[in-house]
């Protein structure tokens, strides 16, 4: 993985073929993860599925979707009451920018001869590969038990969950390294930065 700013504040995002699929896998798994958890098709027009009224009454049993949509309030009637109106507009934005995400990486029809892929970030796409990129270690967090930061040492060493934190390990260079050269580091705190394993 390898990054190279361009004009315009716009940034070249250099992946390996595997790890473009590798990606773009990841990203299609999110996507049916939040698929499954959708109470309707999503609006092709962005506006208007953001704004979709709609959710269920408790937080759902899958770990992973539990991470992503958290109560709001600690209170079991307000967080049921805030869901109930909020879940399916936060659900379908998250759809968005995933499927804003998979396409810029474009593997899809990609010719075999080619070995490094370079999506390009604009600006404006900037909030989605956040979103899209913390969203994913969210739910691998919360797929592994990675909840504290001590957690992290103890997963690794092991064989079964290795793997896996070594993706979410790579999951935050490629964000971090994304934010530090199209935000600056000054910035990066308030622009959606790598989540901690809570």
């Amino acid at each position: 993985m390898r990054l190279k700013p361009t004009e315009g504040g716009s940034l070249a995002l250099l992946l390996e073929r595997d790890e473009a699929g590798m990606l773009d896998q990841l990203i299609t798994q999110l996507i049916q993860l939040l698929q499954s958890h959708s109470g309707t098709s999503l609006d092709p027009d962005p506006l208007f599925a953001s704004l979709e009224v709609g959710g269920t009454d408790e937080p759902p049993e899958d770990p992973a979707l539990a991470r992503l949509f958290p109560d709001a309030f600690s209170d079991r009637d307000d967080a049921s009451k805030f869901r109930r109106v909020t879940e399916q507009g936060l659900l379908n934005r998250k759809l968005q920018d995933a499927l804003e995400v998979t396409s810029a990486v474009g593997i899809d029809g990609m010719p075999e001869e080619v070995k490094v892929v370079e999506v390009l970030i604009t600006p404006p796409m900037l909030g989605a590969w956040v979103r899209t990129l913390t969203s994913l270690r969210l739910a691998i967090a919360a797929r592994i038990g990675l909840d504290e930061a001590e957690d992290h040492d103890r997963l690794l060493a092991d064989d079964e969950t290795r793997g896996t934190v070594l993706v979410f390990d790579w999951l935050a260079a490629i964000l971090e390294s994304i934010l530090a050269i199209m935000v600056g580091p000054e910035d990066t705190g308030d622009a959606g930065g790598a989540p901690s394993p809570s």
